[in-house]
Formats: structure tokens, sequence, C-alpha cells
């Protein structure tokens, strides 16, 4: 693990954050849920993703996509889907994560996220983009 990506790591884990960026000195930290901070990068601060080591608390194939189409390089996160890693193994991102899973569950604890059901017969990042924004 790089210094970048434990040092993300420790910020999410310590901190009330739901998702950590790091990228040489810059630092950005969310406690939004889902997707949000890293539609809210993609957005606004594209240039952050670059390159970035990333920590989130859950990671299914529609946050897998985004952060591949944003460049980050490595990723840590307490909870992945089985599909979140087939698409970030496939793009070669190096990842470090606690938990797998099946799949994520949606909010109410009823079934698929629907954030990772949008995107599930999707493996391009751009496509997978474009479905989620």
């Amino acid at each position: 693990m790089s210094p970048e990506l434990n040092k993300a790591k420790r910020r999410l884990i310590e901190g009330e954050y739901s998702f950590v960026l790091i990228n040489g000195d810059e630092e950005y930290v969310s406690s939004s849920k889902g997707i949000a901070p890293i539609i809210s990068l993609l957005e606004s601060s594209p240039e952050l993703l670059k390159g970035a080591s990333v920590a989130d608390k859950v990671i299914g194939k529609a946050a897998a996509l985004l952060l591949i189409y944003g460049g980050v390089k490595e990723i840590f996160t307490e909870v992945i889907s089985s599909h979140g890693i087939l698409v970030l193994e496939s793009e070669k991102k190096i990842i470090e994560f606690e938990k797998q899973v099946q799949y994520i569950v949606n909010r109410a604890g009823t079934g698929m996220c629907p954030m990772e059901k949008r995107v599930l017969e999707i493996d391009d990042p751009t496509k997978g983009y474009q479905a989620l924004s």
C-alpha cells in the first residue's frame, strides 16, 4: 500500500467520512452517500481524480466505473461487490478491501443498489459515467 493510499485509508477509518481522496498535496473528503462524492469530483474537479489514491466505504460496479473513468491509481474500500472487483481488476487498478459481497444492497436492504443495477451490463467507463450522471 502506497503512503497516499495508507493516508486515505487512515482518514476514512478515523474520520466521519465516506470518501477520501489523496493526490499529492491535495486532499478531498466527503460524508455524502453512494456515488455522490465521485460524481461531484467528476463535475467540478476531474483533475483531482487523475492518479489519485481513494478510500471509499463501499464500492460497487458504479463507483468502480466512475473511479476508472476519473483515472484513479489505487483504491481502498471496506466493502466491495464482486462486480466492482471484476471491473477494477480488468483495468489493472490496485485494490485493497476488507470484505467482498456479491452485490451492493440498496439503502432499504431489499435488493441490489439501483446504481449498481443501472451499470450491471456496462463495462466501458465512459458509458458508465454517461449512464450514471
